[in-house]
């Protein structure tokens, strides 16, 4: 396959992923079209939109999403337009380095390896940056001048060259592209006090500064480092899994039980799972029975039984004592797996938010750059090397690392609060919308009501053949009214019913023994939910439901009325029961709907800008679509996630106010490391430029901004 694009294409050979045998062993997917790259040389968030903004420039590529805390990207492409080999050329040309990883390879190898040689380089910087100050010292003391200002010249050769290579290498690759790089004030500083200091060493001046930019150079290294190891601590999304106790399991041995890691878990070992905990594996219960919650998997809270046997889903929760399990699946391998692997691959990069941050980042850096030229074009006359030596101090200091890295890492944070708080959150964009949202639609059951009903009456007693027929219809649905009819009624088998549909706000219908049935909501007034089971179109019986309301629910929404949230109530239930919801939840009538179906709910939020739908995972998806944020207040996590932006999980109504507290405590962490930020670069610019500060001191004083703002961001995370 030729090459898709002429712009990316980078001097290394990639082409041996194409080969049928390695595109085997890497692809993630039978079909071929996923692969996981682990990119090295990822310094900052601005890293991530260069990767992410391939989507739309390269032909073919249909998704690139990538783990800022774990360099991880994830690579979706059309293999008839694109190749592995081309998508890794593309990536090599942003000055980056992919590395792809077969389904096995975990990527801390690689991560090992490039913290590998990080620290070789750091070593590199502090022995030659210590050895050439010695030197400096020496000459101060009263040394030969000139002969350890050669000393320390030819130890300055491997900073200037292998040290700062990855600064020239930032800059060149954003040069090429016409944007401004964090690296270019690096590269400038090295290279214009290297020749300036050259020069000066030639022509027998005491003026070098090769001990400043050895200094300055090993500092800086020294903050990217601490910096890196801070982004993987905060924007590795782990804690999501932290209320799931799903990182290390009981394995069992002869006589005794040993902790290990879950991933080392294989098929046929047996392991003991306490109360409380989540089931790390498709697994045989080997105890003669179990009581579990499966809340993340179908939404359903009610505790469910299973015998000796049976074959217990990942990501149950146990509530019985103690259970002995057998293996059958991996939890990497299992539905649950898959879906946490997907949850915890968030991205920042796309956030609105952040691409102001990094904008104002961009214009601080062209402002720092013209004030450095037109400071040296006006003070040249004054002093050449004064002029040089204050505008190097003022590119060192005035890096926007701190403005561009502070919003990811408070939205980073936020989310980490959210993941502990056992909310779901799919992307950080999520924070904005909620800040902005100034309607909040609701649905009725499930939402502000209990997802479980009960069935408490019908117009008559109900014949064993028509329990049959309703079972048979409600057998696969996982609608309230279905698990209230399942659980009231019996019938010994089913019927097949051919023709079996399900539509959402409506019922369910199909043929059994050659007649159509149908279970739909009842279209007359009642005093409570209900439905009506008819034949041929002729009623046959009514089913009468109840509801309480959810725990919580008044003081929930009396808490966003207080935050000035205009509150309407969506339901698909008939008129009495929805205003009666309505009057005691204090809902006025223009704002309480009845008798709404999925695209009428839909049709209702969508004339809204800023509205957050809240609704059922499953019945209200068209509404949570359309809505600017959809959050699933019930059902299962995997269905929910399909349509939802939130899942609140196991808080209920609750997690709703957490939402809102979350999104004002990321904006006053975000407004506040952008102020730290602004004043910082304002002083410190202008004590530079007013000569207060050299360039050492300034290689001093550069990491302090983003210590104030690690600083504030760890004060803020604890609270």
């Amino acid at each position: 396959m030729s090459k898709s694009n002429a712009l990316f294409s980078s001097n290394i050979d990639f082409s041996f992923l194409d080969a049928p045998s390695i595109k085997a062993k890497y692809a993630i997917d039978q079909a071929q079209t996923k692969v996981c790259f682990y990119i090295s040389g990822i310094q900052c968030e601005k890293c991530v939109r260069k990767l992410e903004g391939l989507v739309g420039n390269l032909p073919g590529l249909r998704r690139l999403r990538v783990e800022m805390g774990k360099n991880l990207a994830h690579v979706e492409l059309d293999p008839s337009q694109l190749n592995f080999s081309e998508v890794a050329d593309a990536i090599e040309q942003l000055g980056f380095h992919p590395i792809p990883l077969n389904r096995d390879q975990d990527f801390a190898i690689n991560e090992s390896k490039e913290d590998r040689s990080r620290i070789i380089r750091l070593a590199v910087a502090g022995a030659c940056a210590g050895n050439i100050m010695t030197f400096a010292f020496a000459a101060y003391l009263g040394g030969d001048l000139q002969l350890f200002s050669w000393l320390a010249f030819v130890l300055y050769l491997p900073v200037v060259t292998y040290v700062a290579w990855p600064f020239y290498v930032g800059a060149w690759t954003a040069v090429r592209q016409k944007r401004i790089s964090i690296d270019l004030p690096m590269a400038v500083a090295s290279l214009l006090g290297f020749s300036f200091s050259t020069v000066e060493l030639l022509r027998g001046k005491p003026d070098v500064y090769f001990d400043s930019l050895s200094g300055f150079l090993f500092l800086i290294l020294v903050s990217r480092w601490a910096q890196r190891r801070l982004q993987r601590k905060f924007l590795n999304p782990g804690e999501l899994l932290e209320g799931l106790r799903l990182d290390r399991v009981r394995v069992i041995q002869p006589g005794k039980w040993v902790w290990a890691p879950t991933e080392t878990l294989m098929k046929n070992q047996e392991f003991l799972i306490f109360e409380g905990e989540t089931l790390c594996a498709d697994a045989e219960l080997l105890s003669s029975s179990a009581v579990v919650s499966l809340a993340w998997l179908s939404g359903e809270a009610k505790p469910k039984t299973f015998l000796k046997g049976s074959i217990v889903p990942a990501g149950a929760k146990i509530l019985s004592v103690e259970l002995k399990f057998l293996v059958k699946t991996p939890l990497a391998k299992t539905e649950f797996g898959k879906l946490l692997s997907e949850v915890q691959k968030f991205s920042l990069s796309e956030n609105r938010t952040i691409m102001d941050s990094d904008r104002w980042a961009q214009w601080l850096l062209g402002t720092v750059f013209t004030c450095a030229f037109v400071f040296v074009a006006f003070y040249w006359h004054i002093s050449p090397e004064e002029a040089i030596r204050r505008a190097m101090a003022l590119l060192v200091l005035a890096c926007p690392c701190a403005m561009a890295f502070g919003t990811p890492l408070a939205l980073a944070v936020s989310l980490k609060k959210a993941a502990k708080e056992g909310l779901v959150i799919r992307n950080a964009d999520v924070f904005e919308s909620v800040k902005k949202a100034t309607t909040i639609f609701l649905d009725k059951t499930g939402t502000l009501t209990e997802t479980e009903l009960s069935l408490i009456e019908t117009d008559a007693q109900i014949p064993k053949d028509i329990q049959k027929i309703v079972l048979s219809l409600e057998n696969n649905s996982v609608h309230p009214i279905a698990f209230a009819l399942r659980n009231s009624l019996f019938a010994d088998d089913l019927h097949t019913v051919k023709a079996h549909k399900e539509t959402p706000g409506v019922g369910v219908s199909g043929f059994i023994e050659n007649r159509f049935y149908e279970l739909v909501a009842n279209p007359s007034s009642s005093d409570s939910v209900s439905c009506v089971l008819r034949r041929e179109s002729l009623p046959i019986m009514v089913f009468h439901f109840s509801s309480e309301y959810r725990p919580g629910c008044k003081e929930v929404l009396n808490n966003l009325r207080a935050r000035g949230l205009h509150l309407v109530l969506l339901s698909g239930d008939s008129p009495v029961p929805v205003e009666k919801v309505g009057s005691d939840l204090g809902f006025s009538k223009s704002d309480t709907y009845s008798r709404l179906l999925p695209e009428a709910k839909a049709f209702a939020v969508i004339r809204y800008p800023n509205a957050i739908m809240v609704g059922d995972g499953i019945n209200d998806s068209l509404a949570l679509q359309r809505a600017s944020v959809g959050v699933a207040a019930s059902g299962g996590v995997e269905a929910a996630l399909k349509s939802a932006n939130v899942y609140l999980g196991e808080k209920g109504l609750f997690g709703l106010v957490s939402l809102f507290e979350l999104s004002d405590q990321a904006f006053s962490l975000i407004r506040q490391n952008l102020l730290i930020s602004v004043i910082y670069n304002s002083v410190g610019g202008t004590l530079a430029l007013m000569g207060f500060v050299n360039p050492l001191v300034a290689a001093l004083l550069m990491p302090v901004s983003s210590g104030f703002i690690l600083m504030s961001t760890w004060i803020k995370s604890r609270q």
